[in-house]
């Protein structure tokens, strides 16, 4: 497999942990490539490693065999703050429960982010905040306080603020998975729209093969082994 300056690389990936039965294997031998600016949808049932998956593109933990390749960059040389710092600049998550201060207002809530760094000044990241907010759809709704939006209003907040800085990648995990059926078309439509929009890698990880199919690419994971990789026509 030809590694690329702009792509994510999965070499011989796996993924073990240990329980008091013993030791288990949450992923095995995934070997898979993520270029820069397309869609994946990564489907399976519950168990299959779809989460260890997510854990592992987020660079929230390291393999236990095999590496990742971001970039052109192997994971394993990296140290913990750069680590760290990989996930502060390039990755932009969004999760099932939105995560968000329902106190805060819209644009204070994609700011969080801003916060964790210190090379943007305030009304830089406000700026960005106002211009993630009309990507998504709801730039009017930015001095609304979270708590009185809509459950697909707070989902898009949380994806602007995902991108605030315009990560390299986004992952989604079961982004709709709280969300009615219109609702979570339209935010499944926004998220497979930043590949074009921004020029951001999106994996967003879906049990609606409805949902799946938008994706220009929708892979399979089962009993922790890659069982299907397919390009949508």
């Amino acid at each position: 497999m030809t590694l690329g300056s702009t792509d994510i690389v999965f070499k011989n990936v796996g993924y073990e942990y240990s329980t008091a039965a013993g030791r288990v294997k949450a992923l095995e031998d995934v070997n898979l490539r993520f270029p820069q600016a397309t869609s994946t949808a990564v489907i399976g049932r519950s168990g299959s490693g779809k989460s260890t998956l997510v854990t592992l593109l987020a660079a929230m933990r390291k393999p236990t065999s095999g590496t990742i390749h971001y970039w052109g960059q192997a994971i394993d040389l990296l140290s913990d703050n750069e680590l760290s710092a990989l996930r502060s600049k390039s990755i932009g998550l969004v999760f099932q429960s939105f995560n968000l201060e329902l106190n805060f207002t819209a644009v204070d809530n994609v700011l969080v982010p801003w916060y964790f760094r210190s090379d943007f000044r305030r009304k830089e990241a406000i700026a960005k905040a106002e211009y993630a907010l009309e990507l998504v759809g709801i730039p009017e709704l930015r001095n609304r306080k979270v708590g009185q939006m809509s459950g697909g209003q707070r989902q898009r907040v949380a994806i602007a603020r995902a991108i605030l800085f315009n990560p390299r990648l986004l992952v989604a995990d079961e982004p709709t998975g709280n969300l009615d059926e219109e609702t979570g078309f339209e935010v499944t439509q926004i998220l497979l729209g930043l590949p074009r929009d921004l020029g951001t890698t999106v994996v967003m990880v879906t049990h609606d093969p409805q949902l799946a199919s938008l994706a220009e690419r929708k892979i399979q994971i089962s009993q922790g082994r890659l069982v299907g990789d397919d390009i949508s026509p």
